[in-house]
């Protein structure tokens, strides 16, 4: 009996994998079970397998969701603000750690310095499931007490324009691919191993001085970067 049922849920797997429409045509577990003529149990094993692969997205109904959200690369925009643009859709922001530390050494060459930084560690989720894993780096000097403040839900440049009178001017990103270390594969909630986008930014004031570093980790197969301007040379940019 458990070799059938290991059987079916890949038989499952592998017709989703070669179909996923199917999943958005039938919309429900037990749609699906009568597709494939197997149990619901067997339908949810396989999706909350292919959700751990990060092939599907699992939504809070537990009925998968395989949009690709678009990112443009050339807007100052935030994450939350791309993604619900596009999607429609309500993103949280959650603070998972928010504290003045030492200057890593490999920062010490962009922020031209050996001052404390502060580290703001968040998430940014979709009902329950984690979209991004992420962590800024912030000149403490310059944005005194932000450590102790409530960034729940709140977009970090429209916090630091309405508290410290403070506007970004340009930056600049660097994207990478990796494999999902042991944390980074628990903040997403995927399996260890999964490739993961690594997105590094820097950003810079209207004195051309740098005023925050972020690395932002992505599940590869739920996002596309683009560049999109109408003129390169002279786009505006937008609040993170």
């Amino acid at each position: 009996m458990e070799y059938r049922d290991i059987a079916s849920k890949t038989d499952v797997e592998e017709q989703i994998r070669a179909n996923p429409k199917i999943i958005t045509e039938k919309s429900t577990e037990r749609g699906l079970a009568e597709f494939f003529k197997v149990s619901r149990t067997t339908v949810r094993k396989a999706l909350h397998d292919l959700a751990m692969e990060s092939y599907i997205f699992q939504a809070d109904n537990h009925i998968p969701n395989h949009n690709v959200f678009e990112i443009n690369m050339l807007k100052m925009s935030s994450f939350s603000e791309e993604i619900q643009k596009e999607e429609n859709v309500q993103i949280e922001i959650k603070v998972l750690s928010n504290q003045i530390i030492k200057m890593p050494a490999q920062l010490r060459s962009f922020f031209g310095s050996n001052q404390q930084l502060i580290r703001i560690i968040r998430q940014r989720l979709l009902g329950n499931t984690p979209l991004s894993y992420e962590i800024n780096y912030l000149p403490s000097e310059k944005f005194t007490d932000l450590e102790k403040q409530d960034l729940n839900n709140v977009s970090l440049y429209e916090y630091l324009k309405e508290h410290y009178h403070f506007t970004p001017s340009h930056g600049r990103e660097e994207i990478t691919y990796e494999a999902a270390t042991e944390d980074k594969a628990q903040y997403l909630a995927i399996a260890e191993g999964t490739p993961i986008y690594k997105v590094s930014s820097y950003s810079y004031d209207n004195n051309f001085q740098p005023f925050e570093h972020t690395d932002q980790y992505l599940i590869g197969n739920r996002f596309r970067y683009h560049l999109s301007a109408k003129n390169i040379f002279n786009y505006e940019g937008k609040h993170k």
